[in-house]
């Protein structure tokens, strides 16, 4: 149904008017597309895309620096402007470049996120995030607003969770980076890294309380009840004494022995 976009540059688009400048183009295609309504014949839907192959060509030039093949992203436009002729609506009084263009470049840029995403999404979310979008530009224009994601469910046939889901899975497919700028803030420069968050104390000293809890466990059960009781529950050594039924003298030995021993077992494991 479809030839391989020959090779075009920006200019030749331009000359073209691909942007929709031309009014008789713009008659061509509206004359065109109330019989296509009419009728329902399959060749004038094809020539209405092939009218508007140029405004896909020209949206697509934004994209050629990122890899892939010009015809490709050619081809996926193409798939967004096939999904803008069939919901467009001219009794709302839009302009089809105007209504067609974010549908052509969102499509375009679904078709990047899914060749780099890091994150791989299940092909089933992907086609329910992809119809998703396609049914939010169709409410848009219809309600002249963004729908709410109620409204998207119903039109859809699905739960309002469901759509939340995939809304979020596809947000999933294209993270922001570290390195992304955001608002200045007081008038400094800032960016995504700024927020992040701050180092967990707790989670710097794991490591040491990991090592003196197997250091702990090298000692006596008397040994760890003498330090427990001094350095962990506060008590003083008269109440240790008075707890354990030994003289405070005998408890101030055995806390300068315990912690000469675990004080040799940490500078071991070192």
């Amino acid at each position: 149904m479809f030839h391989s976009a020959q090779s075009t540059s920006p200019a030749s688009l331009a000359d073209k008017n691909s942007t929709s400048g031309d009014p008789r183009r713009d008659s061509e295609f509206d004359q065109i597309f109330a019989e296509w309504k009419a009728t329902g014949d399959p060749r004038l839907r094809e020539r209405l895309i092939l009218l508007q192959h140029n405004l896909v060509a020209y949206l697509a030039w934004r994209f050629v620096d990122r890899g892939e093949a010009m015809e490709d992203i050619i081809q996926q436009g193409t798939i967004g402007l096939i999904q803008a002729i069939d919901h467009f609506d001219p009794a709302r009084g839009v302009r089809f470049y105007s209504f067609a263009a974010p549908t052509i470049i969102g499509e375009i840029r679904r078709y990047f996120r899914d060749k780099a995403s890091v994150v791989r999404i299940p092909r089933r979310v992907q086609d329910v995030h992809r119809a998703i979008n396609q049914k939010i530009d169709v409410l848009t224009q219809e309600l002249n607003r963004s729908p709410t994601h109620l409204e998207i469910a119903r039109s859809l046939g699905m739960e309002a969770e469901e759509v939340i889901e995939a809304l979020e899975m596809g947000m999933v497919a294209d993270p922001v980076s570290l390195d992304d700028s955001l608002p200045c803030i007081d008038g400094a420069p800032a960016v995504v890294s700024d927020h992040i968050g701050e180092s967990d104390p707790a989670l710097e000293l794991w490591n040491d309380k990991a090592s003196l809890q197997s250091a702990l466990s090298s000692l006596s059960q008397q040994e760890r009840t003498v330090l427990e009781y001094a350095y962990f529950e506060g008590y003083s050594q008269a109440e240790i004494s008075r707890r354990l039924e030994v003289s405070q003298m005998h408890v101030s030995r055995l806390l300068r022995r315990s912690l000469a021993r675990l004080r040799a077992i940490l500078i071991k494991e070192q």
